[in-house]
């Protein structure tokens, strides 16, 4: 009779073979992970990245230039402005998308396949913002040439109103884009998140107190928005502000730089030009008169002035006189002389300036030879009937009195 032996005790008690010549030794198999990523996921992800990179440069080119043919063939000037902005961000974005397109054939872990996604929104984020600051700034250069070219054409009020306009609602886009750009970049991150939500509960509080604190700075960037939209003052408006005459350079959201007639720059915060008074000399039109007064004695010929007056804007005003307005009148007498007044007309302040100095000095000199151009003064003399008497002489009198009898 054979007794059956169970397996295991043979196997437990089974001599332990060599192995044989030529066979391999076993070696324990080394974990080739990284970060959760295989080696070969790894050099996948290389390979990704840098093909979407040169493909992405790639399209660029190729869509770039059909749309500069495309561009090529219109009159308008915004499209070659998008052209322009376009270039530069268009390759950021077509690597994000050929990047998100290409992770489903690596197969990585959901942790890793996360992070990639949030590098690559991240990237595409910051190329729409860039795209869109330059968009700005290219299409604000693009309004401020054609309105360069407006003003040289004569129409130099609404030229100057787009231009402070533009200055004003750039920056304004400007602002509002980097923090649009910066929230939505630091919404992604889930400690971000979670911080904002815990401080939501103490927020109100919180906003009263800056509210308080920014009272001014907020009334301020208002009083800037609000000026821009009713424009009482534009960039290269003539105004005199403190006692100043000048030009305005610039208008920010917070204060106004006025160009002040020698060379210095007058900052003024903008809530001063709406509620304080002060004198835009080109509100409507830099058309102004000027006027230039002389003082001439009581016989000087007033026509012959006047019409010096007219020889001098036609002959000797240097360009400077518009061709519109010019008269000369008796506009005041005194108990010694009587004064004149010129009044002529040019484009601009700057040029009325240098235009009354010329007609004050050419009709100076006109009167210096006339024989009764500038002022006088008379006495009359008193004599009695004996000649013992004194002389009494009373000054202001139009007439020399002299004795009887000769």
């Amino acid at each position: 009779m054979v007794r059956s032996i169970p397996l295991l005790s043979l196997l437990s008690t089974a001599p332990v073979e060599a192995p044989q010549e030529g066979a391999p030794l076993p070696v324990p198999a080394l974990d080739s992970a990284w970060w959760g990523l295989e080696l070969w996921q790894w050099a996948g992800l290389g390979v990704l990245v840098v093909g979407a990179w040169l493909l992405g440069r790639g399209l660029e080119w190729l869509v770039m230039r059909v749309v500069d043919r495309a561009t090529a063939l219109t009159k308008s000037g915004w499209d070659d402005q998008l052209a322009a902005s376009a270039r530069g961000p268009l390759r950021y974005l077509l690597f994000v998308v050929l990047v998100a397109t290409g992770l489903w054939a690596l197969k990585l872990p959901p942790s890793a396949k996360q992070g990639v996604e949030l590098a690559a929104r991240s990237v595409g984020l910051a190329a729409m913002a860039w795209f869109l600051l330059r968009f700005v700034n290219l299409a604000a250069r693009f309004v401020e040439q054609t309105v360069a070219r407006e003003e040289q054409g004569g129409n130099v009020g609404r030229a100057r109103g787009l231009r402070t306009q533009l200055a004003v609602l750039r920056r304004v886009i400007e602002v509002a884009v980097v923090l649009i750009s910066a929230s939505l970049l630091l919404l992604q991150f889930e400690a971000v998140r979670n911080v904002g939500v815990s401080l939501l509960a103490s927020a109100g509080i919180a906003g009263l107190f800056i509210g308080l604190a920014a009272q001014k700075s907020i009334s301020t960037l208002l009083a800037g928005i609000q000026l821009s939209i009713t424009q009482p003052i534009r960039i290269g408006d003539t105004v005199i502000v403190e006692n100043e005459w000048g030009w305005v350079e610039e208008i920010t959201l917070t204060y106004v730089v006025v160009k002040v007639w020698d060379l210095r720059r007058l900052v003024i915060p903008m809530g001063h030009f709406l509620e304080k008074p002060f004198q835009n000399w080109s509100k409507v039109s830099p058309d102004i008169m000027g006027t230039a007064e002389l003082y001439v004695d009581f016989r000087t010929d007033v026509p012959a002035v006047r019409a010096e007056l007219k020889r001098v804007l036609e002959h000797e005003s240097r360009g400077l006189w518009d061709g519109k307005v010019h008269a000369l009148q008796v506009t005041d007498l005194s108990e010694r002389t009587m004064k004149l007044r010129a009044l002529v007309s040019a484009s601009d302040a700057g040029k009325a300036f240098e235009l009354r100095c010329i007609v004050r000095e050419k009709l100076m000199a006109f009167l210096r030879e006339q024989p009764h151009g500038l002022p006088m003064v008379r006495t009359e003399a008193s004599l009695t009937e004996s000649g013992d008497a004194p002389v009494t002489v009373r000054s202001g009198a139009n007439v020399l009195a002299t004795m009887p009898g000769e």
